[in-house]
């Protein structure tokens, strides 16, 4: 069964039981069974998580981006009930000074932006930026209606942690699901450039899009993105943007309006028995290097089609999407020390990273070029 991904824009619109085991014990100094021990109680989980949504609530918030058209062109039909031209989603206060954080496919190419504070007035938000590789937007509004959420720890988040999702789905407003954290560290989706997502059950659907993902303590732990599913609605598979990535894009935009992300210029791939077999490669696991672009750190550093990375920074490399967040990770500018194999060869070469060029992707490109495979690799 093929199934579809879908980015979360609104037009105007499980819990695993965890098992307990007997042990049998075999006594050999007596001859009469051992008294049954009883089993540890597993905890109970909390009856109720009223106090993390309170706490964290107050700081989702329904965006809107309007577009109008060109002149004599009329605007997108109208779905769902919706204003013609009108998009709806959620976003996420995340400083006392009136930041916010949503989707970018919300907003781009919004012509207006309206954000619907608790009193449900509709305030005018700046956009400062875009980051298409993360699809984050990030906002600012001159009346901030209360602190920003706070944020929690993502690399701290275990497979079975429960999370609650707070947004506006088909333009109901505030509204919550839960569920827990099925898997981490999501990639090769094809959903965007960066990911690396969160996965969770919890109810997720169009007008989500920018809300948050919180924990047990109200803390933001991701903002959600998009669902996998064949009817474009909720079947227990959404993907939310950890937060230590959304508040440095958050960060970087507010400081300069982009993004800068270390790059070194290599089509790269996972390597898998099928491509090691076909190249004759030796070294057991890693990121084959498919091309060296010309001109390129990694070329000026000596990397060669037909390498293979195991390493970088000190930190072992299984797939392409972990070797390109090691080197955006080492930033523009920086360096990044790669461990190679070259035939039976091992190698190390110091790489000084460069500016990673921005490139736009459809869907269908986006599946493609997964990892290190699009033109301006990794």
């Amino acid at each position: 069964m093929t199934h579809g991904y879908k980015i979360l824009a609104a037009a105007a619109g499980g819990f695993g039981a965890g098992a307990m085991a007997l042990a049998a014990v075999l006594v050999l100094a007596r001859s009469d069974p051992p008294p049954l021990q009883a089993a540890p109680v597993p905890a109970t989980a909390a009856s109720s998580y009223a106090d993390a949504v309170a706490r964290a609530a107050p700081s989702v918030l329904r965006v809107f981006g309007q577009r109008y058209g060109a002149p004599g062109e009329a605007p997108p039909p109208p779905s769902n009930g919706a204003i013609p031209g009108l998009s709806r989603g959620s976003a996420v206060l995340v400083s006392d000074d009136g930041l916010l954080v949503t989707s970018g496919h919300l907003v781009a190419g919004a012509d207006a932006i309206g954000v619907q504070v608790p009193d449900r007035r509709i305030l005018d938000a700046e956009l400062l930026g875009i980051d298409a590789p993360t699809d984050l937007a990030v906002l600012r509004i001159d009346e901030a209606p209360g602190p920003g959420i706070d944020v929690g720890e993502p690399a701290a988040l275990r497979p079975g942690d429960v999370v609650l999702a707070i947004g506006n789905p088909f333009g109901l407003d505030q509204t919550v699901s839960f569920g827990i954290v099925s898997a981490l560290g999501r990639s090769e989706l094809g959903l965007t450039e960066i990911e690396g997502f969160i996965q969770t059950d919890a109810a997720i659907n169009p007008g989500n899009s920018g809300g948050a993902l919180i924990d047990t303590r109200g803390r933001l732990v991701g903002i959600n993105t998009a669902i996998m599913s064949d009817s474009g609605y909720s079947e227990g598979v959404a993907f939310a943007i950890p937060a230590d990535r959304v508040m440095r894009v958050v960060a970087a935009i507010a400081q300069g309006g982009n993004v800068e992300r270390g790059w070194i210029g290599i089509g790269a791939r996972t390597l898998e028995p099928g491509l090691a077999e076909r190249f004759g490669v030796r070294a057991p696991r890693g990121v084959f290097v498919s091309r060296v672009l010309p001109e390129s750190p990694a070329a000026a550093a000596g990397l060669r089609t037909g390498d293979v990375i195991v390493a970088a920074g000190g930190e072992p490399v299984l797939t392409s999407p972990a070797l390109r967040e090691a080197v955006i990770a080492a930033g523009a500018g920086g360096s990044i020390e790669l461990a190679v194999w070259r035939g039976s060869e091992q190698l190390t070469a110091k790489v000084r990273t460069g500016l990673r060029p921005t490139t736009e992707h459809t869907a269908a490109e986006r599946v493609a070029n997964r990892g290190c495979r699009d033109a301006a690799g990794c």
